[in-house]
């Protein structure tokens, strides 16, 4: 299956998944996601505001925040690059490229690639190679192949975003772990 046949197919699988199944998965990939040693002793930790059809990660900030770990979230630049910024409150998310919430750049710094210990990514679907596939527009292929990035990558997905084998690039940097609310995988 090619990249796009498999994005129609997840579309049409999270379609399916009823508000009641999203957000009970989505209250298990939280309290799961901290059994996964990189990000639970991260001090810096990326994170994504979430876009209709991926898993929130509003009480996994506030998790973390409670933990005392340095949040920083991704911003849309124009050159389809993401610059990182530290938001020490949700309200510091507004609206942005694309409407996805973003850092207000005004009130939340720019933080360096390279300080990031632990990335929760998003994507459409994954596979047991740590191989993830996203909406297309490369954003967070972009950041991973930085020279400058050390973090560990996460994916967080639903269990029905799973597919046998992702078709991926010479540049589709893998997970290192994928969290859904059925299992952790560590490729």
């Amino acid at each position: 299956m090619t990249k796009d046949g498999v994005r129609r197919e997840v579309r049409g699988r999270l379609r399916a998944l009823s508000a009641k199944e999203r957000a009970a998965a989505e209250v298990e990939i939280a309290r799961r996601v901290w059994e996964v040693p990189q990000v639970a002793d991260a001090r810096v930790l990326m994170l994504y505001a979430s876009m209709p059809g991926e898993v929130g990660t509003d009480a996994i900030a506030t998790e973390a925040a409670r933990r005392g770990i340095t949040l920083v979230y991704p911003r849309c630049l124009e050159d389809r690059r993401l610059s990182l910024h530290v938001v020490d409150a949700l309200d510091r998310l507004r609206p942005g490229r694309y409407g996805i919430r973003e850092p207000d750049v005004d009130a939340c710094p720019v933080h360096e690639v390279a300080a990031v210990d632990a990335a929760l990514i998003p994507g459409l679907a994954w596979d047991r190679a740590g191989n993830r596939l996203g909406r297309g527009a490369g954003y967070y292929d972009r950041l991973l192949a930085d020279p400058e990035w050390r973090g560990f990558r996460c994916g967080l997905f639903f269990s029905i975003q799973e597919f046998p084998a992702i078709p991926h690039d010479p540049w589709d940097a893998p997970m290192h772990a994928i969290v859904t609310e059925a299992a952790i995988v560590s490729p």
